[in-house]
């Protein structure tokens, strides 16, 4: 630690002469401060950049290109409009269905034949205890096991009550159990309509195994009240078939069959051109945003006037007059930057790129309304409305395969807009990634980070360096105020001595 003695005996400024003659040392210092500034800069905003084509392109592009986002189908029904109801699936295909209803199908269901009860049972408390009051059998406590359509159920008599019990039932099985206080009875019904019961599936009925059901809850036995199960009987096209179920897929077409006889119901279908149209407009309107920030960022004017602040500068101004600086000294960082330039172009190709669609008239953007605008728009894309809904309308395959076709080795022109897109875009985003590393991590083997850290270090070398300088200067003016003290205090004493002779 060097000693700093102040201008005692000269009178001369001392820390305002060193600070001075520091502030032209600290200036290839500072200029380290503002190259490393700017790097810093210029990967947090390829960051924010990579950032959001990275959004672009996991969600909007990725959801886009699914083959679902083209077969959005309107479905119309005429005839008997009270016989079906019918909506569209992901799957389905442009189709025209005539639906005549022959009978229902209807879920098989069962309840005791007799009371089951006195009034005095209490459903909530262990069933051994209640075993007084059933007019059928005897229960005693234990271990309890019967089955429904094959499937075992296993109680405590002496812990479980008969709510316990249904609501296993209730979990367990296909089977929906009932219990009605009232009537002093418990009844059961199939989850599924239809011939789908038993322990494979295709029985009528539902079928009980154990004494429990036959004896206690009189159910399954010889003489039951039973509804059996029925299929749904229909004709499709002409063509008598069955289900299972009143709700069935056709051609990718939900039908739900609502009422028996009637005339027939005609459902048809075809692409849902306003759903399709809108998701379109949005992925241009997505593409446009993300083709703009590329765009603006390289072709962004840099402000040479304008360089980061120093500490001392920034001492002297104000937080705003910072920020308002800081916003000219960013301005057009990544001007020219060669990997916004180079995705940009291939973006660009991509969108105008002839896909084989199958079809000699629709393939490509252009081909079904949408095309760049003006030079000076930078490959801005423009929807003709009209012409993309007459694409719909005519070639729906064409259009789909136009965004969402998939390349194969032998036919690689197959690729649709949308992987080429994502390929390309998968291209940058690792060239990015090289560059300035992805963001919240502070430090990354990027070429940006790694500029940082060797600017850093050599700041690091350079502070020791204007330490050591700065220490001469104060040694060098310690040793004037000694050498003027020594001088001083001579002069007193010949003074002095001169006075008394």
């Amino acid at each position: 630690m060097v000693m700093r003695i102040s201008g005692l005996s000269s009178g001369f400024d001392t820390e305002g002469t060193v600070t001075k003659l520091m502030q032209a040392q600290r200036v290839p210092y500072d200029k380290l401060g503002q190259k490393k500034q700017t790097a810093e800069w210029q990967r947090d905003a390829l960051r924010d950049i990579n950032l959001k084509m990275t959004e672009f392109r996991n969600t909007k592009l990725f959801n886009f290109k699914q083959e679902s986002t083209f077969n959005a189908k309107t479905v119309s029904i005429t005839g008997n409009l009270d016989a079906v109801s019918a909506k569209g699936t992901a799957s389905a295909t442009n189709t025209n269905l005539k639906i005549e209803v022959v009978k229902l199908a209807v879920a098989a269901s069962e309840r005791s034949a007799e009371k089951i009860t006195t009034p005095e049972f209490d459903p909530t408390k262990p069933l051994a205890s209640q075993s007084e009051n059933l007019t059928k059998g005897t229960l005693s406590s234990g271990t309890v096991t019967f089955k429904i359509n094959g499937t075992q159920i296993q109680f405590d008599s002496s812990k479980e009550s008969l709510n316990d019990v249904i609501a296993k039932i209730n979990k367990d099985t296909n089977v929906t159990a009932f219990y009605d206080s009232v009537e002093n009875k418990i009844a059961f019904m199939a989850n599924n309509s239809g011939k789908t019961n038993g322990s494979s599936g295709k029985e009528a009925n539902i079928v009980f195994e154990g004494a429990l059901l036959k004896t206690v809850f009189q159910v399954g036995g010889s003489s039951p009240d039973v509804d059996s199960g029925i299929d749904a009987e229909v004709k499709i096209n002409g063509l008598t078939t069955s289900r299972t179920s009143n709700t069935f897929t056709v051609n990718g077409i939900e039908v739900t069959l609502k009422k028996e006889g009637g005339v027939a119901a005609t459902i048809s279908t075809k692409s849902d051109a306003d759903k399709i149209m809108e998701s379109v407009k949005t992925f241009i309107n997505d593409y446009n945003d993300v083709l703009k920030t590329l765009n603006d960022k390289s072709t962004e004017t840099k402000n040479t006037d304008y360089l980061p602040l120093t500490t001392e500068q920034k001492e002297a101004l104000s937080e705003k007059q910072i920020e308002s600086w800081e916003s000219k000294a960013k301005a057009g960082l990544l001007r020219n930057d060669p990997i916004l330039a180079s995705m940009t172009r291939t973006l660009r190709s991509s969108m105008t790129a002839i896909v084989d669609s199958g079809s000699d008239k629709y393939n490509s953007l252009a081909s079904i309304g949408i095309s760049t605008g003006q030079y000076y728009e930078n490959g801005k894309m423009y929807i003709d409305e009209t012409k993309l809904r007459e694409a719909i309308e005519a070639n729906p395959d064409a259009v789909k395969a136009i965004f969402t076709g998939d390349a194969t080795d032998d036919s690689p022109s197959k690729a649709g807009v949308g992987e080429r897109l994502y390929t390309q875009l998968n291209s940058g985003l690792t060239d990015l990634t090289k560059k300035a590393g992805l963001a919240n991590i502070s430090y990354d083997d990027s070429q940006l980070s790694k500029r940082i850290y060797d600017i850093d270090s050599e700041m690091t070398i350079k502070l020791k360096r204007l330490s050591t300088i700065e220490d001469n200067y104060y040694k060098q003016f310690t040793a004037m105020e000694t050498a003027l003290n020594k001088l001083n205090s001579q002069g007193e004493n010949l003074l002095s001595q001169l006075g008394t002779s």
